[in-house]
């Protein structure tokens, strides 16, 4: 009885030692995506700002969540959340409030 209760002591013991020297020596990166925090603008801030922007034809530079920043205007509302933006006369884009992180006037 004495002997199984040592084996089963080291093997706990052996099974945390291996545990803790794998997450203190190697990222692995198990997290969810899901808790990672970006800082983002409100999402009623970001409509009142894409609506005047729009509406007084501001140009402005928006940071996206992934941090790629573009400069331009808004020339179009498709919907609430929707909005048509031209960088240069060649290059416009469809940009979801949702993955915008901020909106600045230039």
């Amino acid at each position: 009885m004495q002997a199984r209760q040592l084996r089963n002591r080291f093997t706990t013991n052996l099974i945390n030692n291996t545990t803790n020297f794998i997450n203190n020596n190697f990222d692995f990166n198990l997290e969810p995506k899901s808790q990672l925090q970006i800082k983002q603008m409100p999402l009623m801030q970001l409509q009142i700002f894409a609506e005047q922007s729009f509406s007084k034809k501001y140009s402005v530079v928006i940071t996206m969540l992934n941090d790629k920043q573009l400069q331009g205007k808004f020339i179009s509302q498709v919907n609430k959340n929707k909005f048509v933006f031209k960088v240069n006369s060649a290059l416009f884009g469809i940009i979801a409030l949702n993955q915008i992180k901020s909106i600045n006037l230039v």
